[in-house]
């Protein structure tokens, strides 16, 4: 008898672990299994287009070795960067205004920010080609107006087009953690700095920024890490003329069949994706207050 109650809180114990299980099981067949199989393949070689398991670094000797993939490479950080920026600069304004100003249009305007992911990404792209082709919307405004006598070329297919189609479909994924960092920022706040003589300039950069600043960086990774590896936005809007390294990965894969080439870029991108996680979470610590 002295035993049940000891038993039952052992039992009690084991539940939280047990709910865990399917997540484990989950992350475990989808993501670890067939990283694991990327990795592994990394380091085998093709002949003849058959995979030869033979363990090799000259993949990732060819990759440094390559200048395109190391431009296709450049081209998918840099265009990354200006992503997450360009989406912090317009989030910050929306999300502060949903979450101080909207008052009972406020779930409204919340549903209205996530309501473009109802719909297929790729259809949302297509919209996107219909509107900056030579004779798309925008270029018929143009013409219309007499601003310039020919369409505008470089709307479409060109790294533009793509920078565009990622902010349209990553602002979201930035106003989203921003709102949640803001409406944190109790009002008394604000207005205690406003009594102490604080100018609006003031206020923001000294009270609400700083505070809002885990809800910027949680969007920084959202779309940088998102950005860095997408590949339906520039496949759809770049045109091929200029690769970003997840078409670099999807060529050597679908058209060169060289399968251990493709893994050991996606590893390479693998490891950019967590690294940039990794200084993220320090960052994230850090504007939190857990890190001085």
């Amino acid at each position: 008898m002295p035993s049940t109650p000891r038993r039952r809180t052992s039992l009690t114990a084991l539940l939280p672990t047990a709910g865990l299980l399917p997540l484990v099981l989950w992350q475990i067949v989808f993501f670890v299994v067939p990283v694991a199989l990327i990795v592994g393949v990394s380091f085998w070689r093709t002949k003849n287009y058959r995979l030869i398991p033979d363990f090799t670094f000259d993949n990732y000797a060819a990759i440094f070795a390559r200048p395109a993939i190391w431009r296709a490479l450049l081209l998918s950080v840099e265009t990354a960067a200006f992503v997450t920026i360009a989406c912090a600069v317009l989030a910050y304004p929306v999300a502060y205004f949903i979450a101080k100003k909207a008052g009972r249009w406020r779930g409204l305007l919340l549903v209205a920010v996530i309501a473009p992911f109802w719909v297929s990404i790729v259809m949302r792209v297509a919209a996107w080609r219909l509107l900056l082709g030579e004779r798309g919307v925008i270029n018929q405004a143009v013409t219309a107006l007499g601003i310039t006598d020919e369409p505008l070329s470089f709307l479409l297919y060109s790294p533009v087009s793509t920078a565009i189609g990622l902010i349209y479909a990553y602002l979201p994924l930035y106003v989203l953690p921003l709102y949640a960092a803001i409406s944190n920022i109790h009002d008394s706040w604000i207005d205690a700095a406003m009594d102490l003589n604080a100018s609006p300039t003031r206020t923001f950069f000294e009270v609400i920024l700083p505070l809002s600043a885990p809800g910027l960086v949680v969007g920084a990774v959202f779309c940088f890490v998102f950005g860095l590896g997408e590949f339906v936005t520039p496949a759809l809007l770049g045109g091929g003329k200029q690769l970003m390294f997840s078409q670099v990965i999807q060529d050597e894969f679908q058209r060169r069949l060289d399968w251990p080439s493709g893994a050991a870029m996606a590893v390479v991108l693998l490891v950019l994706v967590f690294a940039a996680l990794a200084v993220s979470m320090k960052w994230i610590r850090r504007a939190s207050g857990e890190v001085s």
